[in-house]
């Protein structure tokens, strides 16, 4: 220490000591200073070129020079473009796409760059005349001839006759195109001459009402739509005329892109011509018609061209009976479900109609190469629940696709076909056919077993005639039954309410049919029994019936045994699996959507080889692949839809009834009706039967994913997408009469004088009368029906009415004529003046122009002329002006009767009868005393006399008042003389105006049906933060965009952290209740340790339905949660078997199975948000919950792609 000397050094040393300088004291900064450097501006990040060097080559291909030429989508790629030219995405979603990518431009809208080229203007060239004619006119103006200028040194001697003296025709005040007439017609004779008058009179026409000038008849719609198919014009769809034979379809297609090894139909034939000509078609056909031809033709092409064809169903099942089928015809053919992908690379995919609406949204790179979309049942766009995907899949694919649509028959087929057309700007050919291959024969079968099981009446032959004498046969045989049976105690005869019957009586009605069809060779049998649960009684019931040969039982058996293996050893002691074997070894089967699907698809590939005589199903088995019957059976002809039984409907019937007769094998297809209890009325079978199917009705809504899309990528809009959707169709055919509408009324405008100064008080005046007027309306009918009120509005009551020219007049009430649903009529005696004028009155102006006009002073009363003349008049509430105290005693009827004798023409000079003398007399008497001191007359006070109890009635007759005082503060203003004149220039310009807004918001997207709805919805995203005040798309609203349903609420569960702390297994049944829809016996079972996230669960899900209770959205029924299988799906996930998960509930196998496989998709879903919202453990968890319901039964692969 001794050396240390001074006192700089010793303050060095405890510096070193109590604060060393190390790094951990002086760590590095989170953010580093930014260095400047001023060169780093002369630097220009890298971007792609704009042009490339193209070369140009003579004819012998020797390069002559290089030449710079324009690139177009610079830079586009999949995350910023929607152009076809944009450069590929990533390998591995080039099959799905990827949500945050742009779908590619749909076909039919206007194109973007087409926007732009509209503002360019070609060949901009000034020329040397810009002086005197604009830019893109071939004639204008030389302002040389009016104006002299000081500084033009020479003067033209003579002006061009092309050009028109514009100023002049203004100073005129003529219209534009009566200025380009006489330009027209004087043109070779020099300038336009100058009309005769200063100021020319407008045409008489103009004086016409606003709607009878714009209303003309040369306005008719463009697209001329009638209800019958037969007058159907349309620019955008066609009827294909099949009733000719087209003997050249050899010539016509000399190669054609596929053979077929039978003679084809002319509807066939004319679909293939039309595809050949690469055009949108649209097949309408009976099953068994043969549409699937079509179908495979346009796979062809597309393989001979190189390209690819989408084929799309309404069921994953019938995806998958597809695959197989096309695999044997083509080979390169893929399968593309929510959890599978076969040969995604095939020149043909088959998919539901979901996932290709999934594609397009994420811009997958399949549509580059997209020739054809075929859309098989696409009738399927009448169904509530999922009509809409057709429509949004439509309305998106992109302009080089071209559409076939398959579809049962159906009255609108040309309705579709023009709205497709006119969405996506091509003709569609529609081809339609009502001629069956096998026609069908309809029964009704009355037997019930025993000596009876023979009866059976034909009610429709094969040409279609319903035989009225059978039916009548029918009931007395089943009355003759029933009354044997009942020791002659009658059974209800035609449709009577027994129509219950024991499960014994089923057995033996079954069995006797059975019987019945065996011996008449009328195997096999399609029995449509339109409840699970019957189907699976009554194949219990009939456990002593066996149809097959022993040959049959061991094809049967070993068919079985090449399936069993797909299923762990557990599985295959299922107590469905050996019922359902048992029963196929018999020949009896069973098809609905509680079996297992891999039970489904053994039942069905039986069926087909003909293993199965009998199969008990329900409605779903007609939707689909081709797998006819000789015999369809209707176990009833009433079916539950989920709110109600009620009897089928045509289209239902037929869909059904169609699977009868097999092309080749049968002349007539039969159909029997069970009439287990009574025969149904006929009234009820022959509408079924004979009837039309349904017509095909949009199904449109707007979901929140479309709406949060459009919104992200901004170059669609909401609007575009529901102004082109089937549900706003109609609306849009009306657009060009509108738009044509729009512009007359604009024109007309454009003609009426300004008003001037002196007029402004008078406008004033107008609006203050026209909201006092339409204040009084409203109030008006509703007191008139009130109690009170209508006790003074007797016979003979004296009231104030206002009518046309009958201003303020009393009239004396005669009669009153009310009819539910329309306005009350009141008949009433009214003075008038001795002579009636004509009407010199240029024309009959609206009844609310008389209705102002009566407030004003000079016709506050009424003065008859000569010796008075009188009128009886029909009036409504709204003419009512007030009601009177004063009564008088009339013979209404008598008055009434001989005013409608003196209206006919030989009764006319008749002098009135001494009842309407009397009437008038003192009515007379009353107008003058009411003319001398108007106090005389005293009024009922409507709002004080009348008992009104609600607030907003007294508000709403409180400023029914308070308008008309603020009425009467301006009448001092209409004291001018020729008022009538000059109000008339004000009203005729202000309802124009009306009228022009009124056609503007008609050609709006704010008329559109789902606007409201939209912007209600808009409100609710706002509210829920998936969207800012500016409408950008927040994250929240991001990862909704990815969602396949329920956006809101699992966007909800996920930003909410609410899986963070939860088992994989735990999340799976929780979301369970997302996708479960059946209804269960009781109360859910819910594991203690979940109970807390349930209540959560419905939390939020009570939020966002108050939110859109709020605004008033249109709630989707799918957004309600059912944890009826939460248990079931807990113990799945926990990886217990099969067997025993069944144990824990009443539910259905196949209906469990659905819902995991369901749920696979939604874990998919949270797992693709997870990783956007950068969750990587919400993500692991999704990823473990997926494979832990991924596995045995639950997710067996499909035997149509397997074998």
């Amino acid at each position: 220490m001794n050396e240390i000397k001074g006192q700089d050094n010793l303050e060095r040393l405890r510096n070193y000591i109590l604060w060393p300088d190390l790094t951990i004291h002086d760590p590095l900064p989170d953010v580093l200073p930014r260095q400047f450097d001023a060169m780093r501006l002369l630097s220009v990040p890298r971007c792609a070129g704009s042009t490339k060097l193209a070369p140009r080559r003579d004819q012998n291909g020797e390069i002559l020079e290089f030449v710079e030429v324009d690139l177009e989508e610079v830079g586009a790629s999949a995350n910023n473009s929607m152009s076809m030219q944009r450069e590929p995405g990533l390998l591995e979603e080039a099959t799905r796409g990827s949500h945050s990518n742009y779908p590619f431009w749909p076909g039919g809208f206007e194109e973007q760059r087409q926007q732009i080229a509209s503002l360019e203007v070609d060949n901009f060239q000034f020329g040397d005349k810009l002086l005197t004619i604009p830019p893109g006119f071939s004639s204008g103006h030389d302002f040389s001839t009016s104006q002299p200028a000081p500084v033009v040194t020479e003067l033209p001697s003579e002006p061009d006759p092309s050009n028109v003296d514009l100023l002049e025709n203004l100073q005129q005040d003529l219209d534009v195109q009566e200025w380009m007439q006489m330009t027209i017609e004087g043109g070779s004779k020099g300038n336009v001459a100058s009309p005769s008058q200063g100021n020319l009179a407008f045409p008489s026409e103009e004086f016409q009402d606003v709607d009878d000038q714009i209303m003309k008849a040369d306005l008719k719609p463009v697209l001329n739509i009638s209800a019958t198919s037969k007058s159907f014009k349309s620019d955008w769809a066609e009827m294909v005329d099949i009733s000719q034979p087209i003997n050249d379809f050899k010539e016509q297609i000399p190669c054609p892109a596929m053979e077929f090894p039978f003679e084809l139909d002319v509807f066939q034939k004319q679909a293939i011509l039309k595809l050949e000509q690469r055009q949108y078609v649209f097949v309408a056909a009976h099953t068994s018609a043969g549409k699937t031809v079509v179908a495979e033709y346009a796979i062809a092409l597309s393989k001979r061209d190189l390209t690819r064809t989408i084929y799309t169903s309404p069921i994953k099942a019938l995806s998958n009976q597809k695959y197989r089928d096309f695999r044997k015809t083509f080979k390169d053919v893929g399968l593309i479900t929510g959890d599978l992908q076969i040969e995604p690379t095939a020149s043909c995919l088959i998919m539901t109609t979901e996932i290709l609406r999934s594609m397009l949204y994420c811009g997958s790179e399949v549509t580059r190469d997209l020739e054809y979309v075929i859309f098989d049942e696409v009738h399927y766009i009448n169904n509530p629940e999922r009509g809409h995907v057709w429509e949004e899949v439509i309305i998106l694919l992109p302009d080089h696709v071209n559409i076939i649509m398959l579809s049962a028959t159906v009255p609108n087929t040309m309705e579709l076909a023009d709205w497709v057309g006119s969405t996506k700007k091509r003709k569609v050919y529609v081809i339609s056919t009502l001629k069956r291959p096998v026609p069908l024969t309809h029964f009704l079968y009355t037997g019930s077993g025993g000596k009876s099981r023979d009866d059976i009446f034909l009610l429709v032959d094969a040409q279609g005639r319903y035989l009225q004498g059978n039916y009548e046969k029918a009931v007395e045989r089943k009355k003759e039954m029933q009354g044997k049976a009942k020791g002659g105690g009658g059974g209800g005869g035609g449709g009577g309410p027994k129509n219950y019957v024991n499960a014994k009586q089923e057995q033996h009605t079954w069995i006797g049919l059975i019987d019945f069809l065996r011996r008449n060779n009328k195997m096999p049998v399609v029995a449509f029994t339109l409840s699970r649960n019957r189907c699976d009684t009554n194949v219990a019931a009939l456990q002593s019936v066996d149809l097959n040969t022993e040959k049959e039982k061991g094809a049967v058996q070993k068919f079985f045994l090449q399936c069993l293996p797909k299923l762990k050893p557990p599985d295959r002691t299922i107590p469905q699996v050996l019922v359902l074997k048992d029963a196929l070894e018999r020949g009896i089967g069973v098809h609905h959507s509680g079996i297992l699907p891999i039970l489904k698809e053994i039942v069905e590939m039986l069926f087909q080889n003909g293993l199965v005589k009998l199969l008990f199903a329900t409605e779903t088995f007609a939707m689909g692949v081709n797998m006819p019957a000789r015999t369809v059976v209707f176990d009833s002809h009433k079916k539950f839809d989920g709110l109600e039984v009620r009897n089928l409907k045509p289209g239902e019937y037929i869909q059904m009834a169609g699977r009868a007769g097999r092309r080749g094998h049968d002349e007539t297809g039969t159909v029997i009706l069970l009439c287990k209890g009574s025969v149904p009325p006929s009234m009820e079978l022959r509408p079924m039967i004979l009837g039309l199917p349904e017509k095909l009705q949009s199904q449109f809504i707007l979901r929140y994913a479309v709406i949060l899309t459009c919104l992200r990528i901004e170059s669609i809009k909401v609007e575009d997408i529901m102004k082109f959707s089937f549900k706003e169709f109609s609306q849009k055919l009306q657009l060009p009469t509108q738009q044509k509408q729009l512009r007359l009324a604009e024109d007309k405008f454009a003609m009426l004088p300004t008003l001037g100064e002196h007029l402004q008080p008078l406008i004033l005046f107008y609006d203050k009368a026209l909201e006092y007027w339409k204040e009084k309306h409203r109030s008006m009918k509703f007191l008139v029906t009130q109690a009170k009120i209508l006790k003074e509005l007797k016979v003979g009551r004296v009231i104030v009415i206002t009518q046309g020219k009958h201003y303020n007049k009393l009239a004396i009430l005669l009669n009153i004529k009310s009819v539910p649903g329309k306005d009350t009529v009141y008949k009433v005696l009214v003075l008038d003046h001795q002579f009636k004028t004509q009407d010199t009155d240029d024309l009959q102006r609206g009844e609310l122009y008389y209705k102002i006009l009566s407030l004003t002073p000079k016709y506050k009363f009424f003065q008859p002329e000569g010796i008075g003349g009188h009128s009886v008049v029909d009036i409504k509430a709204l003419d009512i002006v007030n009601i009177t105290k004063s009564t008088f005693k009339v013979d209404a009827d008598v008055i009434i009767r001989n005013w409608e004798q003196r209206q006919l023409e030989r009764f006319k000079d008749t002098p009135p009868g001494g009842t309407v003398v009397k009437a008038v007399t003192e009515l007379h008497k009353l107008n003058e005393s009411y003319i001398a001191s108007p106090d005389s007359v005293k009024y009922v006070n409507l709002s004080k006399e009348i008992n009104v109890n609600a607030d907003s009635e007294m508000a709403m007759l409180q400023y029914v008042d308070h308008l008309f005082s603020q009425v009467g503060d301006l009448l001092p203003h209409t004291n001018i003389a020729g008022l009538e004149q000059e109000f008339a220039k004000v009203y005729e310009r202000r309802m124009l105006e009306v009228h022009i807004e009124e056609l503007r918001f008609k050609n709006s997207a704010k008329n559109l049906t789902l606007y409201p709805d939209y912007c209600n919805k808009l409100q609710v995203l706002r509210a829920l933060k998936y969207i800012d005040e500016l409408e950008e798309v927040t994250l929240k609203g991001k990862v909704a965009c990815e969602m396949g349903q329920n956006e809101l609420l699992i966007t909800e569960l996920i930003l909410c952290n609410m899986f963070n702390d939860l088992e994989p297994a735990e999340i799976a049944a929780l979301l369970s209740g997302l996708v479960f829809q059946a209804k269960i016996q009781g109360e859910p079972v819910i594991p203690e340790s979940l109970k807390k996230c349930v209540e959560a669960f419905e939390q939020i899900n009570d939020t966002i339905l108050a939110e859109e209770q709020r605004f008033q959205t249109t709630i989707e029924a799918e957004n309600h949660l059912n944890f009826g299988l939460l248990e079931v799906v807990y113990e799945w996930a926990k990886n217990k078997p099969f067997a025993e998960i069944m144990k824990l509930t009443e539910v259905q196998e196949g209906i469990i199975v659905r819902c995991i496989q369901q749920l696979d998709e939604t874990l998919r879903d949270v797992k693709t948000a997870a990783i956007r919202i950068g969750n990587p453990g919400l993500q692991s968890k999704m990823e473990e919950a997926s494979a832990a319901i991924k596995r045995d039964i639950v997710f067996t692969a499909s035997l149509y792609t397997e074998l």
